[in-house]
C-alpha cells in the first residue's frame, strides 16, 4: 500500500489542476486541495476510526476505493509502502500548487492592467490548452492502467476491469490529440478536405457500431466487473464517434448559396 502522503500529494495535485482548469474561479481553491489531499486519504481511516473501522477497511481493499483519487489503483502501484514514490508524489504537489498560484495571480494582474480583456483566467482555461493537456493525460494514464493489467499479478481478477479503464483512457487521448492535429493548419495543407471528410465518416461510424456491441455486453451476459469496464469503455468509444462527427463537419466543404440579396 502507498504511504498516506502519497494519497494526500495525488489527491492534491488533482484536486489543483481540477481546480485551475475546470471549476470557476474561487477563493477557496488552496482549500479546495486541501480537502481534496484528504479525500484521498479517507479509505486509510480505518487505521484511527474508532467506528465503522471493519467496514471501512473492506471498502479499502475494493475497487470503489478508486473514488478517492484512485486510492486502491496507487496501492496496487506501490505495494511496498515506497517513500521515493511519497516524496516524488510529494514533489509534484508541490510544483502544481505553486504554478497555479503563480498562473492565478498572473491573470489577476493582467485583468488589472485591462478590465475589459474579460475573463481573466481565460488563456488558461482555453480549449486548446485543456484537450491538449486531457489527450496527453489519457494516453499516459491508459498506458498505465494497461501496463499495470499485464505486470502485476496482485491484481488478479481485476484485471479486465484496469484493460477496460486502460483502453477508455487510451482512446480517449487519442481522440484528444487526434482532434487537435487533425484541425491543424499544416494537415489542412496537405490532405485534401474530401479525403479527410471520408476518414472522419468511416472512423466515427466505427467507433459508433463498437461502442453500441460493447455497451450490450451487460445486458447479454451478467454483471461483472469485466463487464461493466467493456460497457464502459463501449461508452467511451461512442462519445469518441461523436466527436469524430464533428471533426467531419468541421473540414466538410461549406455551400455557398446562389442566391444573393
Amino acid at each position: 500500500m502507498s504511504m498516506a502522503i502519497t494519497h494526500f500529494a495525488i489527491g492534491g495535485t488533482l484536486t489543483a489542476l481540477a481546480a485551475l482548469y475546470l471549476l470557476p474561479p474561487t477563493r477557496y481553491a488552496r482549500t479546495l486541495v486541501l480537502f481534496g489531499g484528504v479525500w484521498g486519504m479517507l479509505p486509510d481511516i480505518h487505521w484511527v476510526t474508532p467506528i465503522y473501522a471493519a467496514e471501512i477497511k473492506a471498502l479499502h481493499s475494493s475497487v470503489f476505493a478508486n473514488v478517492f483519487w484512485l486510492h486502491e489503483t496507487l496501492d496496487v502501484l506501490d505495494p511496498t509502502d515506497s517513500r521515493l514514490v511519497g516524496a516524488l508524489a510529494l514533489a509534484v504537489f508541490l510544483v502544481t500548487v505553486s504554478l497555479g498560484d503563480h498562473w492565478a495571480y498572473t491573470t489577476r494582474e493582467r485583468a488589472a492592467d485591462s478590465p475589459a480583456a474579460g475573463w481573466p483566467i481565460e488563456p488558461l482555461r482555453s480549449l486548446t490548452i485543456l484537450t491538449r493537456i486531457a489527450g496527453i493525460t489519457g494516453v499516459v494514464l491508459g498506458l498505465t492502467f494497461l501496463a499495470a493489467g499485464l505486470t502485476l499479478p496482485a491484481i488478479g481478477s481485476l484485471q479486465g476491469l484496469y484493460f477496460g479503464i486502460g483502453m477508455a483512457l487510451l482512446g480517449s487521448g487519442v481522440v484528444a490529440v487526434g482532434g487537435r492535429l487533425a484541425t491543424a493548419n499544416w494537415v489542412a495543407r496537405r490532405i485534401p478536405r474530401l479525403i479527410r471528410s471520408g476518414m472522419w465518416t468511416t472512423l466515427s461510424t466505427a467507433l459508433v457500431l463498437v461502442g453500441v456491441a460493447l455497451v450490450a455486453i451487460p445486458a447479454r451476459s451478467s454483471v461483472t466487473a469485466d463487464t461493466v469496464a467493456f460497457a464502459g469503455l463501449g461508452s467511451t468509444l461512442m462519445l469518441a464517434g461523436l466527436l469524430v462527427a464533428q471533426l467531419r463537419l468541421h473540414t466538410t466543404p461549406r455551400v455557398q448559396s446562389d442566391i444573393h440579396p
